[in-house]
């Protein structure tokens, strides 16, 4: 029973796996609206959410570069954790209703990432309005596009998840003039580093004569100097994100950039997968052992006093190995004559038949 045990221990820890928990949320990641609405109960038992949501964006969109936009929530009543999720999505339907569907790329979200779907806190109520900026870009063909803002979230009391979306906001993609000074379709930003390091960035540009990169410090804007395209972010000493955005010179109008986000970040803890299996296995092996250890030890049994099976098993052996001995029993016929047997006869004949013989002369018979 302790070696079953221990093997029921053993296959629950090489089935395992290294997961993450997101208290209070599901986490940031890519999700369509069908997802994100009601991963963790029925749509149809959501509320409907009194936020009123909005999407600000700039007024000249150039396929295939770098824009920003702002997103928006005000009046919105949410549970104690002051915990909303927020999907960009570009239709209402909950079906191929993520941004790539359309071209777009999320380079940037408000967290860091690159995702559509992300959970902030922040101090929501009827009497705020939260904003989030977004780095997404544009798709690589000019037309008019449709970008929308869903929400999800808790209500003060915790009893119903509720949901809304944003109207429509059609955004207008136009060609890129052939001189306009920008970002090189392939570059992309630096989302995240790590405490304590410095972060050097290697611009590329298109129809650029010059670039200055501005840093937001604090509440101040500081220029970084550009020496052959690259300039450095000084190390962060605690987590947090910095801001920064290049302005680029030419023959054509000058542009700024998207304001780019890079969150530094504790160093994370690096799992080896095998080295856990292995370490699962060793502890399998000392289940087993203390199994094996804690078995008792072989003790000599006691005979029971009523136990006479040695006694039996002498006994018959002195009866197999002994002849037995020859016994003469008595006659049991009847007294032989004076003459003794008759003729042709034997004793063994004479015991079963010698009275027969002798009735059978008294009644005048041959002998």
């Amino acid at each position: 029973m302790r070696f079953k045990v221990a093997v029921v221990l053993l296959l629950m820890i090489l089935s395992t796996t290294i997961s993450t928990a997101n208290p209070g949320g599901k986490g940031d990641s890519v999700r369509s609206r069908d997802c994100a609405g009601s991963c963790h109960a029925s749509s149809s038992t959501n509320g409907i959410s009194g936020a009123e949501l909005d999407i600000q964006y700039p007024d000249e969109v150039y396929a295939g570069l770098l824009m920003e936009i702002e997103t928006m929530i005000s009046f919105a009543e949410v549970s104690s954790n002051n915990m909303v999720g927020m999907t960009l999505l570009v239709n209402e339907d909950g079906a191929k209703d993520l941004p790539a569907n359309d071209g777009w790329e999320v380079v940037t979200d408000p967290n860091g990432g690159t995702n559509n779907y992300v959970e902030i806190i922040d101090s929501f109520s009827i009497n705020s309005m939260i904003e989030r900026t977004w780095t997404l870009r544009a798709p690589s063909s000019p037309g008019v596009y449709e970008l929308y803002l869903a929400v999800q979230h808790g209500t003060p009391d915790g009893g119903v998840a509720m949901t809304g979306i944003s109207d429509a906001k059609q955004v207008v993609v136009s060609e890129v003039p052939e001189n306009l000074p920008r970002l090189a379709p392939e570059w992309e930003p630096v989302n995240t580093r790590l405490i304590g390091e410095e972060t050097e960035i290697t611009l590329q540009t298109l129809n650029t004569d010059s670039a200055t990169v501005e840093l937001k410090n604090g509440g101040e804007v500081i220029t970084l100097p550009v020496v052959e395209n690259k300039f450095t972010i000084p190390a962060a000493v605690n987590p947090g994100a910095v801001e920064w955005r290049v302005i680029m010179e030419g023959e054509g109008p000058t542009q700024h950039s998207p304001w780019f986000r890079i969150t530094a970040q504790e160093p994370g803890w690096e799992v080896d997968e095998f080295a856990l299996y292995l370490q699962g296995f060793a502890l399998f092996v000392l289940c087993v052992g203390l199994v094996v250890l804690q078995r008792p030890k072989g003790e000599d049994i006691e005979p029971s006093k009523y136990d006479n099976t040695a006694d039996v098993a002498s006994q018959f052996g002195r009866i197999q190995n002994t002849s037995p001995a020859m016994v003469d029993l008595p006659s049991t016929g009847p007294p032989l004559p004076e003459g003794g047997l008759p003729a042709g006869w034997t004793m063994e004949q004479w015991e079963y038949y010698g009275q027969e013989h002798l009735d059978n002369l008294a009644r005048g018979g041959q002998q």
